[in-house]
């Protein structure tokens, strides 16, 4: 029985650290949204029909929680850049790209993951108007467990597209 304590002791160490980096890879999901667009114009091909932002979840960490996200947006517009921001929301602006110059539309979370959004509030947004483009995360309304409010936590720039990061305590 002497003989097999160390094999299973190493057996053990080697399974408790698998466990733990899936339960890390758990916690790191990331999330592919669809913001679907919803056009005025009488051509409709002047409108992307869907915008794609991904999402990603911190790892666990104790006292809170945080997701970082982005967006594509130079694929439609050019010279963007922060326009308004707080606590609680940030709106980047860019100047639409020829293809889409005349394209009169807003947009909203409409699946995660190829799933419906079923969610209470809306935190993702555009507008495209006079040839411009507004990408807004918006947190105002959502609370985390302890009835705070979420907050933008970082705003930034990856690649030239709009990079956020937020959260709450949990």
């Amino acid at each position: 029985m002497t003989t097999f304590r160390p094999l299973i002791i190493g057996a053990s160490i080697v399974l408790l650290s698998v466990l733990s980096n899936l339960s890390a890879l758990a916690q790191n999901d990331s999330h592919k949204i669809e913001l679907k667009v919803y056009s005025e114009n009488e051509e409709k091909q002047s409108c992307p029909d869907k915008v794609l932002v991904t999402e990603q979840s911190h790892p666990y960490q104790e006292g809170s929680f945080a997701t970082d996200g982005s967006v594509n947006l130079s694929a439609y517009a050019s010279n963007i850049s922060v326009l308004t921001s707080n606590n609680f929301s940030i709106t980047w602006v860019g100047k639409l790209k020829p293809r889409y110059s005349k394209c009169l539309a807003s947009a909203g979370m409409s699946k995660v993951d190829g799933q419906d959004y079923s969610g209470n509030i809306n935190y993702l947004r555009m507008h495209f108007v006079k040839g411009k483009v507004y990408f807004i995360l918006d947190l105002a309304g959502g609370f985390d467990p302890n009835n705070y409010p979420l907050v933008v936590l970082k705003s930034s720039f990856k690649n030239g597209n709009p990079a956020w990061t937020w959260g709450g305590s949990d």
